[in-house]
């Protein structure tokens, strides 16, 4: 028996050694180390914030200063070396200036903290210096009741770090687009060669690009978007949200890029001419979202002109849409409900609860601009008041935006 286990125990350690070896070599994400110089508060904080920041995507694999207990770095600076930092991408992080100032106004005290920092992306391997930028943080923390000048001090400082790390991760991520083949097709959906393996996560958004020549010269064409679905560890599938208008995305010199971005929902903004009761005219607005699910939700603001009176009407309104032809046109069922001010000559005000089923249909030029037209049926309540409106139908006319 102990003969057997002799010989199974090396089995199991080098088929454990191989295995590990092999997950290793799967985790291609890029790695960086990130190091700061100068107020050695400010750079102990603006460390582990980027790094925690930067940890939580998944993108990547980072480093700080207290991972290979480095201390000075500036003797390896321009002549990186492989066998010092074994990462990809050095994040040199250099604090020009830190000054707080305290400002007094109309009885408010509060504190501002200003950060200028220098940040410089260092290739390991050659040492060079490919991304270098000037980066301004403010941070304001007011001084009150409940929180004390020393407080309000550390809490500017505190902010003001938090928004500098926000705009160092923004521009790391915009630096470092994943990149990735078109494996397959399948409907709506396409495969891609890359997944936990080179940092993709679901929900990530990404574009098609097309790789043409124009006179002899590479060029790029981007367009499209897509959001990640689901996720493997060298695989991902992406859902197609919009397809590029420029080329064919079946090309085979097509693949995707990672687009920070992008948005998983498209925004809309409709401006339009409005009829009620085919004897009140006006005109609206309205700020809505589509999230590509046939879910639309919007806010619209509306103002009636009449000879006696004007009204003022604040809806929200929640809808399905029926997508035609490729996203270009829609059909949009759904219902707002809102209230409705209306401010007589005499200067009377009246309020109404108001709710409106609906039916909409939407055509777009292109990409942005498109026309769109809705009917409507008015039900207000209460109709105890002196200006009885009724139950009414509604009409309106306009263009859509939509980006």
């Amino acid at each position: 028996m102990k003969k057997c286990i002799l010989l199974i125990l090396p089995l199991i350690i080098i088929f454990s050694f191989g295995f590990s070896r092999s997950n290793t070599e799967l985790d291609l994400r890029r790695s960086f180390l990130i190091y700061s110089e100068g107020d050695s508060e400010i750079s102990s904080l603006l460390e582990y914030n980027i790094k925690t920041k930067m940890v939580q995507q998944g993108k990547y694999k980072v480093m700080t200063r207290d991972d290979i207990f480095l201390k000075n770095i500036s003797d390896i600076l321009g002549k990186v070396d492989n066998s010092v930092l074994d990462v990809d991408f050095l994040v040199y992080l250099k604090i020009l200036e830190s000054f707080p100032s305290k400002e007094i106004m109309n009885d408010q005290v509060w504190w501002e903290y200003n950060i200028i920092v220098k940040c410089e992306v260092i290739k390991v391997s050659t040492g060079e210096s490919f991304y270098s930028q000037l980066f301004s943080s403010q941070g304001t923390s007011y001084v009150g009741r409940n929180q004390s000048d020393i407080e309000a001090y550390f809490y500017a400082r505190r902010n003001a770090i938090n928004n500098l790390t926000t705009y160092v991760v923004k521009a790391l991520n915009n630096l470092f687009r994943l990149k990735a083949n078109i494996l397959r097709i399948e409907d709506n959906y396409l495969f891609i060669d890359g997944g936990r393996n080179i940092g993709i996560h679901k929900g990530m958004m990404f574009e098609f690009v097309n790789s043409t020549e124009i006179n002899g010269k590479p060029y790029d064409e981007f367009g499209g978007k897509l959001i990640t679905d689901e996720v493997w560890e060298a695989e991902s599938k992406l859902k197609i949200l919009e397809k590029p208008r420029s080329f064919d995305y079946k090309n085979e010199n097509v693949y995707v890029i990672e687009n920070p971005f992008l948005s998983s929902v498209r925004n809309v903004f409709n401006l339009y001419y409005l009829n009620e009761s085919l004897q009140r005219n006006g005109f609206g607005f309205e700020i809505g979202i589509d999230n590509y699910e046939h879910l639309y939700i919007g806010t619209d603001f509306q103002f009636l002109f009449d000879n006696n009176f004007f009204s003022l009407d604040i809806d929200f309104n929640l809808g399905y849409l029926n997508y035609l032809a490729e996203m270009d046109s829609n059909i949009l069922l759904g219902a707002s409900i809102g209230l409705k001010s209306v401010n007589t000559k005499e200067g009377n005000s009246y309020g109404y609860f108001k709710l409106t089923p609906k039916i909409g249909y939407s055509h777009y030029i292109n990409k942005s601009v498109g026309l769109t037209c809705r009917f409507g049926y008015n039900i207000l309540l209460p109709k105890e008041h002196e200006i009885d409106l009724g139950n009414n139908i509604v009409i309106d006319l306009g263009i859509s935006l939509r980006f």
